[in-house]
């Protein structure tokens, strides 16, 4: 080689070193100052921090690492360049990361470190190299992104229901698709097809191109559905199934029933099979595929064409219906019905309690009958206040329907039970009684609760008891009657009748007592109207000679249109002569015999009433007697 040529090179190299470089450097600055080298690798040289007069070497902290990174990746950190004494402190420590970042540093107090980048985002390193009081500082930067994966398109997956596999000619088959799915998210098309058996060339496919379509034929035979799925990227599946179609009568079933009530204390819904198709003897079955949690609803007549059930509780109750021939075919339908609550109304509020009770006895005070008018669930809460301060008392289960209470001394507690739906709320009390010496009686009625008509007529029974077997005796009252009801109560020890003449609510209340304390028991009747005609006497005809001393029968014709001719009470009253009534005519037979004892003109009067009226129908006659 040249020797001037190779000094020349030798200069310029020398040149170039002095200068750091030839040309402007292009590699990226990080945050602290320091610059990407090769391979995306960069070192901090930012200007380090020293304290203390010590004139042994110094520490100087450089970071050696990747300044980009993607979300996964191990970030491997390096003292590399570092100025590092003997016996020197190292800690890497974070400056900064992404919030929901938990990256953590491997070797926090080695040279080399390193940590997963969980988070998109900026990580700032911190590296402190510390010896005896000399101390130096860095900072590095790594941007993290997320990590990209390539798409891949994967198939749907086509699958289609029928809601049955065998249907009769001309009976229109569901298909529905809707469970076809596809994994990325692709809007789906739909196409159906039919293979016919090879003599048929007519059928019905109605929306092909739609998630749900529906299929029918007027012959006979074996067809196969095909269901095939495109998610728009020539991607596609199939499904395909057989159903069979006979030429048996077709067998359908249906529902008619409202689809959503209005929850009250007495809420009954009628369900029908109209609509239902079939021909011959068939065997229907009503059933609840779910109801609401803690709802006690049956179906009334489950095997009958109709039913009623009575909804108890708010929510959805899944109704179905199914119909099944001599072949063993069946045929469901399901219905849907809603429950919701009504016009929040205060709750009826009815206690169970006793009157009296010994000192430290538990006793329990119940207000279960409670009812609310619109179905709400009620929640309950208890008080109890001695009439004496000085008194004290137990109570546990105070938040529910039932409470248990124990006095711990002898006198008078009032007790208060507030019953809420949610919204409104009613409040009972009452008063016990605690004594040393007895027990107070128990008893219960029956019915508490029930339901009658207008003019019906029911007996109740209080079932009673004594521990210190002491005679119980019985007083019935009517608490509660419609306002413009006359309604008395018949009673005879611990039974009693009522017949309610007017509709509405009857509060029929027994006061049981041993002589030394009381207890209160009632019962709850709903009564509802009915349309009721009074009887008509059409004739009074006698039988006999109209003699003195002659006997008389006089039998009444009486029409009425209620069919009600077998419960009739007859009031008959004969008037003599003399305008005296005479007393053994008053009789309730229908046939009225008597004899007059004296000539004259008798006045003979009969009135009739129905169990359920309280119109009167009266008639009277004039028999003049020789």
């Amino acid at each position: 080689m040249n020797k001037n040529l190779m000094t020349s090179i030798l200069c310029c190299s020398l040149f170039l070193a002095g200068c750091g470089g030839s040309g402007g450097d292009s590699t990226p600055v990080n945050q602290d100052g320091g610059k990407n080298g090769n391979n995306g690798n960069t070192d901090s040289n930012n200007d380090n921090t020293d304290s203390g007069t010590d004139t042994t070497t110094k520490p100087v902290a450089k970071i050696q690492a990747s300044a980009f990174g993607e979300t996964g990746n191990v970030i491997q950190l390096s003292t590399t360049g570092s100025t590092i004494p003997e016996n020197a402190e190292i800690t890497w420590q974070w400056q900064a990361k992404p919030q929901a970042s938990n990256a953590q540093f491997s070797n926090p107090n080695a040279k080399q470190a390193h940590f997963t980048a969980d988070v998109a985002g900026s990580y700032i390193v911190g590296l402190t190299i510390k010896s005896g009081s000399n101390e130096s500082t860095t900072q590095f930067e790594i941007r993290v992104k997320e990590k990209t994966t390539p798409s891949v398109n994967t198939p749907p997956v086509a699958d289609f229901t029928l809601t049955k596999q065998e249907i009769a000619i001309n009976e229109h088959l569901q298909l529905d698709a809707s469970n076809s799915s596809d994994s990325d998210g692709d809007n789906l098309s739909y196409k159906w097809q039919v293979t016919a058996p090879a003599n048929v060339d007519e059928y019905t496919l109605v929306s092909p191109n739609n998630n749900l379509a529906s299929f029918a034929s007027k012959f006979a035979g074996e067809y196969t559905i095909t269901l095939t799925v495109y998610d728009g990227k020539s991607s596609h599946s199939k499904s395909e199934k057989v159903i069979v179609v006979d030429n048996q009568p077709a067998l359908k079933a249906a529902i008619a029933a409202p689809s959503e009530v209005t929850l009250s204390s007495m809420t009954f819904v009628e369900l029908k099979s109209d609509g239902s198709q079939y021909q011959g003897a068939v065997t229907p079955l009503w059933s609840f595929d779910s109801k609401p949690i803690g709802s006690q609803a049956v179906m009334a007549t489950p095997n009958g064409f109709s039913t009623s059930l009575k909804v108890d509780k708010a929510g959805q109750y899944k109704i179905r219906f199914s119909l099944k021939d001599k072949q063993g075919r069946l045929s469901e339908a399901t219905h849907t019905l809603t429950a919701k609550f009504g016009e929040a109304n205060k709750p009826l509020v009815f206690v169970d309690a006793p009157e009296s009770t010994k000192i430290n006895e538990a006793i329990e005070l119940s207000a279960k009958r409670s009812r609310d008018t619109s179905g709400r669930p009620l929640s309950f809460s208890w008080t109890f206040e001695p009439f004496e301060a000085s008194l004290t008392y137990s109570v546990t289960n105070e938040d529910t329907d039932t409470v248990i209470f124990m006095p711990h001394g002898e006198g008078t507690y009032r007790y208060f039970v507030e019953v809420s739906n949610g919204e409104l709320s009613q409040t009972a009390s009452g008063v016990i009684k605690s004594h040393p010496e007895n027990y107070g009686p128990t008893a219960s009625v029956s019915p508490q609760i029930s339901t009658a008509t207008e003019g019906e007529t029911k007996v109740f029974v209080v079932s009673a008891e004594d521990k210190d077997g002491d005679p119980l005796t019985y007083r019935w009252s009517l608490e509660t009657k419609p306002e413009n009801s006359t309604a008395v109560v018949n009673n005879a020890d611990n039974r009693a009748s009522l017949t309610f003449d007017e509709a509405g609510n009857y509060v029929l209340k027994c006061i049981v007592s041993d002589g030394k304390a009381d207890l209160v028991v009632a019962a709850f009747v709903k009564v509802s109207a009915v349309q009721n005609s009074a009887p008509v006497i059409t004739a009074l005809d006698y039988q006999g000679v109209l003699k003195t001393d002659a006997a008389l029968w006089i039998t009444p014709t009486v029409m009425d249109s209620d069919s009600n001719a077998g419960n009739l009470t007859y009031f008959w009253k004969v008037v003599a002569p003399s305008g005296k009534v005479i007393d053994s005519t008053a009789v309730h037979d229908s046939t009225l015999q008597f004899t007059p004892v004296a000539p004259g003109d008798y006045q003979v009067s009969l009135s009739v009433v129905d169990e359920k009226s309280a119109s009167v129908a009266t008639k009277t006659i004039t028999l003049s007697v020789e």
